[in-house]
């Protein structure tokens, strides 16, 4: 029995599940509302690249609050597979995580669509997905998804490694500025379970491949880049940032900075 808790780890899959779900609703709420909105020529969707934005970071923030302590609320199987680079997570855990990160991006969306299954015929299920914008070509596309990616990771393990509090707060206003910033491009999603399964249930929603369509192949890199650009980000911060061996001493009178080998 301990092993095989320890290969599924419940308690870690249902609390990635729980916090992605969370997320998802949140996020992906804001986004359809605000589509909407601005298809109806609504004053209230002024502002939408801002509004989108710190809805995406309250998301996060939120998912973390719920499930911080049961699973340290990854979220993001890009998040997941960085810390077991890292060394933060065993690689036998992140079939657990990433399962549950998946099918709680899947859930999340499905009841997304059926809260607004009155208007989302307005603007198409496919609002909740990300797709091309000011980018067009794919190397600028790809850029943007792994740049997005690489920034988050550079906070995560920040947050993680130097204790930086509160880290709820901390992260989900990350990604809200990462997304504010970079969203317009080319939606700077950041998350593979978070693109992948809303435009697997618009699919289902339509009966039709049209959301994998739409954009050309795009949908691939929002689904594979932000592994490289979490891998990158997660080595370039141990490499330049986390001490290895050494101690950090800083002292108060002349702010200088001593490193003693361990």
């Amino acid at each position: 029995m301990y092993y095989i808790n320890n290969l599924i780890r419940p308690k870690e899959f249902l609390a990635e599940l729980l916090g992605t779900f969370v997320m998802v609703i949140i996020a992906k709420s804001a986004g359809v509302s605000l589509a909407v909105l601005s298809a109806r020529n609504d004053p209230a969707a002024t502002g939408s690249l801002l509004t989108g934005g710190l809805s995406a970071g309250l998301g996060v923030m939120v998912g973390i609050l719920v499930t911080g302590n049961a699973s340290g609320a990854h979220m993001n199987p890009c998040v997941s597979v960085a810390m077991a680079i890292w060394g933060r997570l065993k690689f036998s855990a992140l079939p657990s995580y990433i399962l549950g990160q998946f099918l709680g991006a899947a859930a999340g969306s499905a009841l997304v669509l059926f809260l607004f299954y009155d208007t989302i015929v307005e603007v198409g299920p496919e609002v909740m997905t990300s797709y091309p914008g000011l980018a067009e070509g794919e190397v600028q596309l790809s850029f943007d998804q792994g740049v997005a990616t690489f920034i988050l990771l550079l906070v995560v393990c920040s947050v993680e490694d130097q204790g930086h509090t509160p880290p709820a707060l901390l992260v989900g206003l990350s990604v809200a500025t990462i997304t504010i910033t970079m969203g317009a491009n080319a939606g700077a999603s950041m998350n593979p379970a978070v693109d992948f399964m809303p435009r697997a249930i618009a699919a289902l929603w339509r009966m039709s491949l049209s959301p994998f369509h739409k954009g050309g192949k795009f949908w691939l890199i929002p689904f594979l880049v932000p592994y490289l650009g979490a891998a990158i980000g997660v080595s370039v911060y141990s490499l330049a940032i986390q001490r290895v061996g050494q101690e950090s001493i800083v002292t108060k009178k002349t702010k200088s900075v001593q490193f003693i080998t361990s």
